[in-house]
Formats: structure tokens, sequence, C-alpha cells
């Protein structure tokens, strides 16, 4: 009889054979479908091959990847001359946390530009390092990658960063806090040396002077149960001598809660004063205001008081008067002098966005400054034409790894 190795290797070939035969029979079955099923019903199913076969063509574009390839700087100060020496570089940059990429938002998006290792996270590197500002401010910036790969000496050994991590309700114990993201300043210690620092937290804020508040259902409900946060940094110029108070803080988003929005905006007013202590010092106020050029929020900080007692957003909201956000007679006011770098250029229809997904677009991010402070040069609008292809239905896409853009200011003294 013959040997079990002989009718293992009899089976083998006989399996080998039947096998290729089959192979040829689907390989022919499925050129017959390509050349007769339309190319729509197919196309969608390149889609779901695995992301590390797109990791070649993504790394192409990422090193040569250029920021400013839709953006182009406007020029503010034509016709006032400044030493360029003692210019300064500001930055605000909402990042959108990995965490947030939420259903029925960025469902248009093409996926392979949604994955934050082979293609976010890489392209917002890219886009730091090659802005490199003097001061650098983030939101949606994620405490478990801060810490692993942002907290020292990036982009380069001459930053110093500093950090205020958002925590997660009570109520809400989605995420651990690692997961969890909060704002950064990130500044050149070769231009700066830091003073002080001071972090807030919005909700605790209110909390921790509740003896001065009368605590409605509006106040708990509405306004202490946030988490959101603010970080204020005090930094002295080492060339001009100049102390300079940097506030940056991400409002909380919703819509709805435009009249919370207003009061954080307030808080953080309140703490710039109370932390200031030099006269004649700079202001520069800056972040995600989660708020438009209509809203209070921006209206407010361009130093127009909020009458609670008739503003549509505070309507039927019970959170009283003579409190250390609301005067005796129902108005929240602005302390400081500010001005909205971006006013004229939106005013002139050339921001239409900071934002842009597939069903919103808007002016989000601002940049605030005092009085003191000469606009030099900013980093314009997306090229229209760019937005209007067809393939550009949101962001993040190719170029823009996340839905806000970071705005750019280069300042001076007047």
């Amino acid at each position: 009889p013959p040997s079990p190795h002989t009718h293992t290797q009899n089976t083998f070939t006989l399996f080998s054979t039947s096998t290729s035969h089959k192979l040829t029979i689907c390989f022919i079955f499925l050129l017959v479908l390509m050349i007769l099923v339309p190319r729509q019903f197919y196309s969608t199913k390149i889609l779901t091959i695995p992301l590390r076969n797109f990791q070649s063509s993504s790394s192409m574009s990422i090193d040569n990847y250029d920021a400013m390839k839709y953006r182009h700087w406007v020029n503010a100060n034509e016709d006032q001359l400044t030493d360029d020496s003692n210019k300064i570089s500001i930055m605000t940059y909402n990042l959108l946390s990995r965490h947030y990429i939420w259903k029925g938002v960025y469902d248009h998006n093409d996926r392979k530009y949604l994955d934050w290792d082979t293609h976010r996270f890489p392209l917002i590197n890219k886009t730091i390092k090659q802005f490199s500002c003097d001061i650098m401010c983030f939101q949606e910036m994620e405490y478990s990658v801060y810490k692993k790969f942002w907290c020292s000496q990036f982009p380069n050994d001459k930053y110093h960063s500093f950090y205020v991590q958002k925590q997660c309700p009570l109520n809400l114990k989605i995420y651990n806090n690692d997961k969890l993201d909060g704002v950064g300043i990130f500044v050149n210690t070769d231009r700066f040396d830091v003073l002080d620092q001071l972090k807030i937290n919005f909700g605790k804020e209110v909390v921790n002077h509740r003896s001065e508040y009368k605590l409605t259902s509006d106040w708990i409900q509405r306004v202490i149960s946030r988490n959101t946060v603010a970080l204020i940094l005090k930094l002295r110029d080492k060339q001009t001598g100049k102390t300079y108070y940097i506030s940056n803080t991400h409002l909380y988003w919703s819509p709805k809660f435009n009249d919370v929005k207003a009061l954080q905006i307030k808080i953080l007013l309140n703490k710039l004063q109370q932390f200031k202590t030099e006269p004649d010092a700079s202001i520069i106020l800056l972040g995600d205001l989660n708020s438009n050029f209509d809203s209070n929020v921006v209206h407010l900080l361009n130093g127009e008081s909020i009458n609670t007692t008739s503003s549509p957003e505070f309507k039927y909201r019970k959170y009283g008067i003579n409190n250390p956000l609301i005067d005796s007679n129902g108005f929240i006011n602005n302390p400081f002098k500010l001005h909205n770098v971006y006013q004229d250029l939106h005013s002139s229809d050339k921001l239409p966005f900071t934002s842009f997904v597939s069903r919103f677009s808007d002016v989000l991010d601002h940049v605030f400054v005092s009085d003191d402070i000469l606009v030099d040069r900013l980093l314009g609008e997306v090229d229209p034409s760019y937005c209007e292809q067809r393939e550009v239905n949101g962001f993040p896409n190719l170029q823009f790894p996340s839905d806000h853009i970071p705005l750019v200011v280069e300042v001076s003294h007047k």
C-alpha cells in the first residue's frame, strides 16, 4: 500500500489543482463583472480596503505638505513702518480631538482623512512646525497625546508648554480622563520669559464663590455642570521688556447654550482683571469661542454690554442680578478695551469661516488684542476656488487635518 507520505502528497496535488481551477473561474467572473457593471456600483468597495494600503500615498502627501497652499498673508498695516525684530507671531488652532468624530457630522468625509495616526496627527504636527509661532494656543488637545508627544520641546527645544485639562462630568463617564482634551499654550522661550500662569474651570469658579450667587437651577444645570476651561499666562518680552497676558479658551459648543458662553467669557474677563497687575500690560485673548461675529460673546469682547433682561439668549433664564457676572442693572460688562483682529477681513467678506464641516461653516475662532497692539499681517481665508471644488465637502480632508483652520497673526506695538 502507498505510504502515508505518498497519500498526503497526492491529496495535496488534487487540492492544488482544484483550487487553481476555482481561482481561475473566480478571476474570470470578477473580470466580467467589472466590464458589465457600471463603475459606481463597485467603486465604493474600494474604500473598505484597510488603511495600511493607503499609507504610501498618504505619506507622500505628508512629506510634501504645505500648510499655506490654499491660504495667503494679508497685510493689515501697510501705512506704518514697524521694527520687524519686535514683531510677535501668534496662533490659535482647534485640533479636533480624535474622540469627537461624531456620526452625522463627518459622514461625508473620506475615511482615510479622518484617521488620526496615518493622516491627521502627522499633518497637525507639520502645520505647527511650519508656523512655529512665538505664542501658540491650542484647543481640543487630548491629554494623553499632549503628555506623550507635545508637552516637552515641541515643536523644538525652544518651546515650553502649559496645559489645563477638562474634567469628565460626574454624570457622563464616557471617557477616562486621559482621553479628555483641554487647552494649551506653547511659548517660544527664546523670546519670552513665563512669569506666571492661571488655570480656570468656569463651573468651579461659580461653585467656589457660591455665596455671591443665588444658585438657581439655571446656574446649576447650565453653567456649573459644564467642564469648560481656560488658561492665562503672564509673559515678559525679552526684547522689549513688555508684559503680556495671554488667554486661551474653548467655550461650550452648543448653540442652545449661548447664554452660558456669555457667562463663561465674563468669568474669564473677571479672572484676567484680577490676575493682571500692571496697568500698561498688553492683552491677547483668543481661542475657539464657538460664537460668530453676531453673537453676544463677540459683542461683549468688542466692548458692548449685554442686557440680560432683554437679550433673547437670556429670555426665561434666571441668573439674577448684582453678582460677580451681572451688575445691579442686569448688564454684563467688559472691563477691557479690546478689538478683534479679523473684524475688517470678515466685514469685507474675506473670512467666511474658520470651521467647515459638510453641514455647517462659520467663524468660531477669534483673536482679540488690547488697543496698544498693532496688527501687521494675518493669515487670510482659505482660497474660495478651492472650497468650491466638488470633492471639498468639509474638513478634515487631504489638505486640512482639522475641521478648524489655524488663525495666525503677526503683531507689534503702536
